[in-house]
């Protein structure tokens, strides 16, 4: 028994079938990331897939769409991912009447209007305003979820008013939030506002790696954020690590130690950082878990 890497011996895990269902795309649309990546998304006809509605499924990349050859008003079958994640299995090409499109990428963000770009060997656009007001809030949403911030009663559709507002742009704007700036609100009756600062401030206080993980490193998920924390044991510790230094935590490569040392190279990052610090986040730090950070390389 015991652990090789990150799965634990004697386990077995087993995939099930997913249920499908028969569709029409009605539209094909550009969804926006927080990291700029830009996904194509099929707007279907609402069919039922395992008891859940599904009217949207994710078409992942230009690459994605040739290799199904799907149309817009193509009738498709839809499956979902591990029974969770919407996704179009196959387009039925034999039941095609003729008025079906072909989707064409645009070259511009749909949302700010920057030139989308494309790295050699990569298979993703991407827009690389890093202004753009789609990124911009699915930078927030990911700073505040559950496994970063975890702001209790802070979800999507509070940030998109308080954005639509103007009451917050940038992520220290957040935790500087007064119950005053919340009441002339809809929806923010008194109580509501008091719960939601006490939930911001109580938020303040957060663990290391629950910090790396908010600020949305690309190719930094949650375990990759627990074992950066474990090793360097502070927020200095790990915005002065090499990409030699980074290398030399288990399980942490070439890309991974890029993507961390290039973002640290702008220095709006940086100031991302003090900002939030100024704004009264406290960085604590980690929960140790196995290997010791005071033994580590950033130590």
């Amino acid at each position: 028994m015991g652990v090789v890497g990150k799965s634990p011996r004697g386990m077995r895990a087993f995939k099930f079938s997913p249920k499908q269902a028969t569709t029409i795309i009605e539209d094909i649309k550009l969804q926006v990331g927080r990291t700029g990546a830009i996904t194509p998304v099929a707007y279907l006809k609402p069919v039922q897939v395992g008891g859940v509605t599904v009217s949207r499924a994710t078409l992942h990349n230009t690459e994605e769409i040739k290799r199904l050859g799907v149309k817009i008003g193509d009738t498709v079958i839809v499956g979902r991912a591990g029974d969770v994640i919407p996704e179009v299995i196959k387009v039925l090409p034999k039941l095609r009447t003729g008025r079906e499109k072909k989707f064409q990428m645009p070259t511009t963000c749909p949302v700010c209007g920057r030139k989308l770009v494309r790295k050699v060997k990569e298979v993703v656009w991407r827009c690389k305003n890093p202004d753009c007001q789609a990124r911009r809030r699915e930078f927030l949403y990911h700073l505040t979820s559950k496994k970063a911030f975890d702001i209790e009663g802070l979800g999507p559709k509070i940030i998109d008013q308080l954005m639509d507002e103007n009451l917050i742009s940038r992520a220290p704007d957040i935790f500087e939030l007064k119950e005053g700036d919340l009441l002339p609100l809809e929806r923010f009756a008194e109580k509501a506002a008091q719960n939601l600062v006490q939930a911001i401030q109580k938020s303040k206080k957060i663990t290391l790696d629950r910090f790396i993980y908010s600020l949305g490193i690309r190719h930094v998920g949650e375990e990759t954020a627990i074992d950066l924390a474990n090793y360097s044991g502070s927020i200095d510790k790990f915005k002065k690590a090499s990409r030699q230094d980074l290398e030399k935590i288990p399980d942490i490569g070439g890309k991974v130690s890029e993507s961390i040392y290039n973002w640290f190279q702008q220095k709006r990052n940086q100031k991302l950082i003090d900002d939030l610090t100024k704004a009264g986040v406290t960085i604590l730090p980690p929960e140790t878990v196995g290997k010791s950070y005071k033994d580590s390389p950033l130590y």
